[in-house]
């Protein structure tokens, strides 16, 4: 639950990367340029720290810090790009279009932990080629079926709690919780609301903990579906809210490829260590979501990708297959066995499946940012 589509003037996405490495050259399309951060304990200078306005590539690389292993690209307190769990001796990257403006490299938990950026020479944004115009319409429908779908299931899970129906609540959480995990990069992107939904415990201060997860501490460990009517009623109205924003959001190819992999990245993140769904541990099911969300905006890009990189499409492809696979043996009918039936050798399998789909993910950012 964090920051991915960061709006500023529009939207800006962040490109989640956990411990890949890799050079941006070999997918960069010709006059994107590449800024150079190194992660320290005391800090995350880009160089060069100016740059012109146009598609660029960060390339991220951790120096032996200790107590840092991530780097945002932000404005205030929107995220336009980030590359996350970079451990000593790993490197990373994120791909975005530069607008004019001042921004700042972040790196939570350095010595000084914000060094300024300068974007120059700002520009009316070009107009999309014609795959690349194709690309956001089939992102953008997608969007709104999920938020849609969203707002219908939420609506049987807020009916059965105040109804008393604690089987039936449960039922229905784990449905509604679906089509969010599928969209989440960009319900990010809307500030508080991201936490108003979805945030975990410990989060936010327990006195503005609302959304799902409140609830479904009350439903699987207190046993009970009462004095939830408050929250049941305000996620309803976030839900909807979401469906609003989610209209009227600015897309382009780079933030859906970026969206992407974070979505892959929200796996290798909390749904792989259980701490997502801490009290159903039904982390399986958003496991799925967040894969099924991956491949839908990878798929929207994916004429883009092969119309450069034939190789490289088929070979996410396989990658997608193959998660798909290494989920298939905790099915059991239309969702998963509870994620505590799991051994750590099946976890380790699974993070497997994904940390290999996630390298060559990584690299479709860099090839859609000049589209």
């Amino acid at each position: 639950m964090k920051g991915a589509f960061g709006v500023v003037g529009g939207v800006a996405a962040a490109l989640l990367l956990v411990g890949c490495g890799g050079s941006a050259g070999a997918d960069s399309k010709p006059g994107a340029r590449t800024i150079s951060v190194t992660i320290t304990d005391k800090g995350c200078l880009a160089k060069p720290a100016k740059a012109p306005a146009g598609p660029a590539t960060f390339e991220v690389r951790n120096d032996g810090a200790a107590k840092v292993s991530e780097v945002e690209l932000v404005s205030g307190s929107s995220i336009l790009g980030e590359a996350e769990g970079i451990a000593p001796g790993l490197s990373g990257r994120f791909s975005v279009t530069l607008r004019e403006g001042k921004f700042e490299t972040y790196c939570p938990g350095a010595d000084q932990d914000r060094w300024p950026f300068v974007v120059s020479g700002g520009s009316a944004p070009k107009a999309l080629s014609g795959a690349a115009a194709v690309s956001v319409r089939r992102y953008r429908a997608y969007l709104e079926a999920q938020s849609a779908l969203l707002v219908a299931r939420t609506a049987a899970f807020t009916h059965a709690v105040r109804e008393g129906r604690l089987a039936d609540a449960k039922r229905h959480y784990v449905r509604a919780r679906i089509p969010y995990e599928r969209v989440e990069p960009v319900a990010e992107s809307f500030g508080s609301l991201d936490p108003a939904i979805d945030a975990r415990a410990g989060d936010v201060p327990a006195a503005q903990w609302t959304g799902f997860h409140p609830m479904e501490k009350a439903l699987w460990i207190s046993g009970t579906t009462r004095g939830l009517g408050s929250l049941a009623s305000k996620l309803q109205a976030d839900v909807k809210d979401l469906q609003r924003r989610v209209r009227r959001v600015r897309l382009e190819p780079t933030q859906i490829a970026n969206g992407s992999v974070e979505l892959l990245g929200e796996v290798s993140k909390s749904k792989i260590t259980g701490e997502e769904e801490r009290y159903s541990h039904t982390d399986l099911d958003d496991f799925e979501a967040n894969v099924d969300g991956s491949r839908a905006a990878y798929e929207s890009v994916r004429e883009i990708v092969a119309a450069e990189k034939p190789a490289l499409a088929n070979e996410i492809d396989r990658g997608f297959d193959d998660v798909s696979r290494a989920l298939a043996p905790y099915r059991r009918g239309a969702g998963f066995v509870t994620y505590t039936a799991l051994t750590a050798a099946d976890t380790r399998k699974l993070s497997q499946s994904i940390d290999a789909l996630a390298e060559p993910l990584s690299r479709v950012g860099a090839i859609v940012v000049n589209r």
